[in-house]
C-alpha cells in the first residue's frame, strides 16, 4: 500500500525539488517486493528528473535500467516509455541514427498495446528525430498523427507542443505562413494558461517575422513579450527575442535602439546568471566529482595493472634466464644453436626495454595528470569547501555570501576548461577516441564559446570579434571541435591583456575551410613554435600570471587530426599570434 502512495504521490510533485528522496523510496520499496513494474515505473520518473537537471548521463543510466526490468517483467507500457526516454536522450546527445530506432520499437509496443497517450509523445518526439535526419516529410506525418492523438483525447497543453514543434518542422521547410497560425494558437493557449508558453510562442514569432522581411511586426510581438515578461518573468525566451531585436535595430542603423536591447539583453543574462549560479554549482560540482572518482578509478586499475605487467615481466626474465642459461649449456656442443639462441636473447632483451620505456611514459603521464588534480583543481575546491564552512558557522552576511559567488563561478569555469581538456587528453592516450561526425555551424559554435569564455577568469575585458558568417559548415564531431575553439580561445585569452583585439574568420581552401584566431598579444618565442604541439607538456605563464599544464595544445592537435584536418601557427614575439585549424567543408 504505501508503495502504490508513494508512487503516486511523486507522479503528482514529480517537478519539486522534494520529489529526489521520494523517487528512491518508492524505487527501494519495489525493489524489496520485487514489483519489477513499479520499480520500472520510477526509474523512468526519476529519469525525467535528471534529465530536467541536465544530468543526461545519469538520466539514460536510468532509463537503461528501467528497459531492463520492463522487459524482465513483460510490462509492455514501461517498455514502451523506456524505449521512448532512450530515443529522446539519444536526440540531446546529436546521435539522431540510434534514436530513430528506439522510437521506432517504442512505437512498436504502443501500437501493439493501443497506448494512444504513448503514442502521442513517441510521434511528437519521433518528429524532431527526423526533421535533424532532413527527412521533413515523414517528420510532417508523425508530427500530425501526434496532434490528431491528442486533439481526440482532450490532451490540450500537450497538443499546443506538438503543434509547436510542427511549426518549428514548417519554418525549416520555409512554409511560414502555415508555421504562424500554429504558434498564434500556442499564444492564445499561452494567454489564458500558461503566460510562459505565450512567451514562448512570441520568441518564434519574432524569429519568423524576421526571416519573412516583417521587422516591424516582429518588434511589435517583441514588446508584446515585454510586457508578459513584467507578470511571468521568462528569461530563456526573452534572452533571444532581445538578441534577434537588438541585431534589427543594429542592421537598420538604430544604434539608440539597438543598444537599449543590449543592455535588456545583459540584464536578463545577469538574472540567469543569479538565478542558475546555486543550482549550477552543485550539479558541476556532483557532476565532476563523479567523473574524477571515476577517472580515479580507471588510474587506480592501470597502476594496478602495470603492477601485474611488472611482475610478469619479472617472472618472464626469470625463465628466460633460466632457458638461456640451459641454452647456453646446451649450445656448448652446437655453435649453430648458440647463435639462434643468441639471436633469440637479444630480441627478447629488446622488446623488454620498449615495454619498459612504455611503462616510465605511463608513469609519466600519471604523475603528471596526479601533479594536475593535486594542484590545479585544488584551489577552487578549497574556496568552495572554505566558503560553505563560513556558511556553516554563520561568518558570512548575505552581501558577503553573494559577492564570493561570481568568483566561485570563475574558478570553476576556468577549472571546467581544464577538467575537460585532461579528461578528453586521458581517455584518447588510453583507449583511443572515435568521432561521430555531424553537420556543424561554425560560426555559432564559435559565438556560443566566446559567450561562455566570456565569464571564465582568462577574460580581462579583451576585444572578442566573430567575424565568420552565419552559413559556414563543416563536416566534424561537434563536442570535440568545441574543445578546439574553446582551447584556442582561451589560449588566446592568456596571452593577451585588457582591450587587446583577439579575432575569429575563415577562409575557404579547395575541400576545406580554414579557420583563423588571430590575437595582438604578447606573442612566441621563434624557438618555442616548434614546442607547442609536442607530445611533451609545454606551458608559459599567461599575462595575469596564469598557470596552464601544456594538455590544451597537445589535445587540440589530436583533435584536429581525428577530424581529418591540421592545425598550425604563425607568431611575432611582441606582436601576437595566429593559430590556423582547417576541417572538411559541409
Amino acid at each position: 500500500m504505501r508503495l502504490l502512495i508513494v508512487s503516486k504521490l511523486v507522479q503528482e510533485i514529480h517537478y519539486s525539488d522534494s520529489a529526489l528522496k521520494y523517487y528512491q523510496e518508492a524505487i527501494n520499496l519495489a525493489k524489496l517486493l520485487k514489483n519489477k513494474e513499479l520499480q520500472a515505473q520510477n526509474l523512468n520518473r526519476l529519469g525525467v528528473y535528471f534529465r530536467n537537471m541536465n544530468l543526461q548521463e545519469d538520466a539514460l543510466n536510468l532509463y537503461e535500467q528501467a528497459l531492463e526490468l520492463s522487459l524482465e517483467s513483460g510490462e509492455k507500457s514501461q517498455i514502451g516509455h523506456s524505449y521512448n526516454n532512450i530515443g529522446q536522450m539519444y536526440y540531446y546527445k546529436d546521435y539522431f541514427d540510434e534514436a530513430l530506432d528506439y522510437y521506432k520499437q517504442a512505437e512498436q509496443i504502443f501500437i501493439e498495446i493501443d497506448d494512444k497517450n504513448g503514442l502521442g509523445y513517441n510521434y511528437t518526439g519521433m518528429s524532431l528525430v527526423l526533421a535533424e535526419l532532413g527527412r521533413y516529410q515523414e517528420a510532417l506525418e508523425k508530427i500530425d498523427k501526434a496532434i490528431d492523438l491528442r486533439d481526440k483525447l482532450g490532451q490540450t497543453r500537450q497538443l499546443m507542443v506538438s503543434k509547436f514543434n510542427k511549426a518549428d518542422i514548417l519554418m525549416d521547410l520555409g512554409n511560414f505562413y502555415e508555421a504562424e497560425n500554429d504558434i498564434l494558437k500556442l499564444y492564445d493557449y499561452g494567454i489564458n494558461n500558461d503566460k510562459v508558453r505565450a512567451i514562448n510562442a512570441l520568441e518564434k514569432l519574432v524569429e519568423l517575422k524576421i526571416k519573412t522581411g516583417d521587422q516591424k511586426a516582429a518588434i511589435s510581438y517583441a514588446e508584446m513579450a515585454q510586457e508578459i515578461h513584467q507578470q511571468k518573468p521568462f528569461s530563456e525566451s526573452m534572452i533571444r527575442i532581445y538578441q534577434l531585436i537588438n541585431q534589427v535595430y543594429f542592421n537598420l542603423g538604430n544604434i539608440e535602439k539597438s543598444q537599449e536591447y543590449q543592455n535588456l539583453l545583459q540584464a536578463e543574462r545577469n538574472v540567469i546568471k543569479s538565478e542558475k549560479t546555486k543550482v549550477h554549482l552543485a550539479a558541476l560540482t556532483i557532476q565532476k566529482q563523479k567523473e574524477e572518482i571515476e577517472f580515479l578509478s580507471r588510474e587506480k586499475d592501470l597502476l594496478d595493472q602495470n603492477e601485474k605487467f611488472k611482475l610478469f615481466l619479472l617472472f618472464g626474465l626469470i625463465v628466460s634466464l633460466m632457458i638461456i642459461t640451459v641454452a647456453y649449456l646446451t649450445v656448448y656442443r652446437a655453435l649453430n644453436r648458440e647463435k639462434i639462441n643468441l639471436a633469440k636473447l637479444y630480441e627478447q632483451n629488446k622488446k623488454i626495454e620498449n615495454q619498459s620505456k612504455d611503462l616510465e611514459k605511463l608513469n609519466r603521464m600519471k604523475d603528471k595528470i596526479f601533479s594536475i588534480l593535486a594542484h590545479d583543481l585544488k584551489g577552487p575546491l578549497n574556496s568552495l569547501s572554505g566558503l560553505v564552512k563560513l556558511i556553516q558557522e554563520d561568518n558570512l552576511t548575505q552581501e558577503e555570501f553573494v559577492s564570493y559567488i561570481p568568483l566561485l563561478a570563475e574558478n570553476l569555469g576556468n577549472n571546467n576548461i581544464l577538467l575537460e581538456n585532461l579528461l578528453v587528453w586521458s581517455r584518447s592516450q588510453m583507449n583511443g577516441l572515435e568521432a561521430n561526425y555531424t553537420r556543424l555551424n561554425i560560426q555559432s559554435l564559435v559565438q556560443k564559446n566566446i559567450e561562455y569564455l566570456h565569464y571564465s577568469g582568462y577574460y580581462k575585458g579583451q576585444i572578442l570579434t566573430n567575424d565568420l558568417d552565419e552559413n559556414v559548415w563543416v563536416v566534424a564531431d561537434k563536442n570535440m571541435v568545441e574543445i578546439i575553439i574553446r582551447n584556442l580561445l582561451s589560449n588566446a585569452l592568456k596571452f593577451t591583456k585588457k582591450s587587446d583585439h583577439i579575432n575569429i574568420s575563415a577562409y575557404d581552401e579547395h575541400d576545406k575551410l580554414t579557420i583563423r584566431v588571430d590575437d595582438n598579444g604578447v606573442g612566441i618565442m621563434q624557438e618555442n613554435l616548434s614546442r607547442l604541439f609536442d607530445s611533451e607538456f609545454f606551458s608559459t605563464m599567461g599575462t595575469h600570471q596564469e598557470k596552464g599544464t601544456g594538455i590544451g595544445l597537445i589535445l587540440t592537435k589530436e583533435l584536429v587530426q581525428i577530424n581529418n584536418g591540421k592545425i598550425w601557427v604563425e607568431s611575432e614575439y611582441g606582436t601576437g599570434s595566429s593559430f590556423y585549424f582547417n576541417l572538411p567543408k559541409a
